[in-house]
């Protein structure tokens, strides 16, 4: 928390209290103001203070009043209640009523009440954020081409975006669940259609590419596909469905068309079902696209070699903090003497998030031909991010780091866009660095900026070392007493275990950071990528 200074309204008219306050706040370089209520309500609209002390004249429904008066007027400021220990469920209602804390006279201390005014304001920061941050990711969720549903198992819809709107014919969502109050009557052409739905979700908690004719608004009947899923509560019923809708009537209407021309050309009637066939594995592909974006095998240095044999090994760790992550890397080979390691953090974690690293994949697999030079490789991935990104209206800050490393050569080429700065692990020095920009500039995340200048870095390696990536969920974690893991503990951490094998270092890394946090897990997603240097091939052998 910054200890900058305090200004700090008191509303109330204890002398007592008014000069305790003051005396409180010119200890620690702060100020106060004092303020009837009547007179408060105004003033904090206007004046630039911190927070706001209230100490209500009686405990009544009045003062509740009063508080919930003070959080509306100015919802920017936090407002700390000052009252008597004794009244801990008119304190517990002074916080339902709209204050961040509730401070009691007979605990009353210079240092406490700053520690409270200090809580308070980030707690209401922290408020702030989080309504940004809905508001955010409802603006990427009505921008999303496909239609997102919630429905109730009786058939009542609860959520849905504007996509949906658009498929079924309505001007907006809230037309759209108002109108739509019995999916299995409303919605469906085939009367039956609503019970095969529940009866298959009932089977297998999971549905893909459900397809069924449905009527639209105006009557007019279309085909959608319809992928889902089974929410239940603890005690394993059915809460409600959720998932996407594609219109995919015009795939129908092909289908039928290949039908009627595969019965009057019987000569083509294999080459028509070998399009069919492949149309639908590509669309099986679309759906399964973000389960297999990771690695599933790692490249071999030289391709010849067996795996364990291989100049360069690798090991990841992969760590989603909720079912889709916001984390991504890849391994490639450039040549035989070349890899290019990639990884990626994008702000936040869940399905918002893992929507940009479905699109970065996608985007860096079409720079392979710059994919020697790491520079001028995030530029132009940043361009076409950029892009992207303006077109939605949804800018979202990414970070990335991408490497090339030459074993003949023994070097690392790299460039780093805002990501956390990978460790060089030299074990044969018994040394752990992190990976400095040749500048001794940071360089931007991605997305921010058009043309950035994103330079690339060389740094010498030899056998036996380790370069380690990772996401900045790794060390982003909260122990004991507020205090965080940090980058210059987890260097510390990493060279405790130097002399560990890649895979045991990782494993024993992430149990240590576990057992610092506070809840012994890991609050964001975390990834971590490792390469070693194991020895030059014409060595081996």
């Amino acid at each position: 928390m910054e200890n900058k200074p305090l200004k700090i309204l008191f509303v109330g008219d204890d002398e007592r209290s008014v000069r305790e306050v003051a005396e409180a706040m010119s200890r620690t370089g702060g100020a106060v103001e004092v303020s009837r209520f009547d007179a408060a309500v105004g003033r904090v609209r206007g004046d630039s203070f911190s927070a706001v002390v209230f100490e209500p004249a009686a405990v009544n429904a009045a003062s509740l009043f009063q508080v919930t008066s003070l959080a509306v007027q100015a919802p920017q400021l936090p407002v700390i209640v000052l009252g008597s220990a004794a009244d801990e469920a008119f304190a517990v209602q002074a916080i339902s009523a709209g204050a961040q804390e509730f401070l009691a006279r007979e605990e009353f201390s210079t240092e406490r009440l700053e520690r409270k005014i200090r809580c308070a304001i980030e707690r209401q920061h922290e408020r702030i954020s989080l309504v940004a941050e809905k508001e955010n990711y409802y603006g990427i969720f009505d921008h999303l081409v496909e239609g997102v549903f919630r429905t109730t198992t009786d058939g009542h819809y609860v959520l849905a975006n504007m996509a949906l709107a658009r498929i079924y014919g309505y001007d907006s969502p809230a037309e759209l669940m108002a109108s739509i109050t019995d999916i299995g009557t409303r919605l469906y052409v085939e009367p039956t259609r609503r019970q095969e739905f529940i009866q298959l979700m009932d089977q297998h908690d999971t549905l893909a590419g459900f397809e069924s004719r449905i009527y639209r608004k105006d009557e007019t009947i279309i085909w959608i596909s319809e992928n889902c899923r089974a929410v239940r509560d603890p005690d394993g019923r059915v809460m409600y469905y959720e998932g996407t809708v594609e219109d995919v009537t015009e795939r129908k209407r092909a289908e039928d068309q290949i039908r009627r021309a595969t019965g009057e050309l019987s000569r083509s009637r294999e080459e028509l079902r070998a399009k069919n066939v492949l149309m639908e594995e590509n669309l099986r592909m679309a759906r399964e696209i973000q389960l297999t974006m990771l690695p599933q095998q790692y490249p071999k240095f030289p391709k010849t070699v067996a795996p364990e044999e291989s100049v360069f090994q690798f090991v990841h760790r992969y760590q989603p903090a909720e079912s889709v992550s916001g984390d991504f890397f890849s391994v490639s080979a450039l040549s035989d003497y070349e890899a290019g390691m990639f990884i990626c953090d994008v702000t936040g974690h869940g399905i918002r998030a893992a929507l940009v690293t479905a699109m970065i994949r996608a985007l860096s697999e079409e720079l392979k031909p710059l994919a020697r030079d790491p520079g001028m490789f995030l530029r132009k991935l940043n361009s076409d991010l950029c892009s992207i990104l303006k077109s939605t209206g949804s800018p979202m800050l990414t970070t990335a780091f991408y490497a090339v490393a030459d074993w003949q050569l023994g070097v690392v080429r790299f460039a780093n866009a805002g990501h956390p700065k990978p460790l060089l692990i030299r074990r044969a020095l018994q040394s752990v660095e992190p990976l400095p920009n040749a500048s001794g500039h940071s360089q931007p995340a991605l997305g921010l900026f058009d043309d950035p200048p994103y330079e690339t870095t060389d740094v010498a390696i030899a056998p036996g070392d380790l370069l380690m990536l990772f996401t900045d969920g790794l060390y982003e974690v909260q122990g004991p007493n507020e205090e965080l893991y940090s980058q210059q503990r987890l260097i510390v951490d990493v060279r405790n275990l130097i002399e560990k094998p890649t895979s045991e270092l990782f494993d024993q890394l992430l149990e240590a950071i576990c057992a610092f946090s506070l809840e012994h897990e890991f609050g964001d997603d975390v990834c971590l990528l490792g390469m070693e240097f194991t020895q030059k091939h014409e060595e081996t052998g």
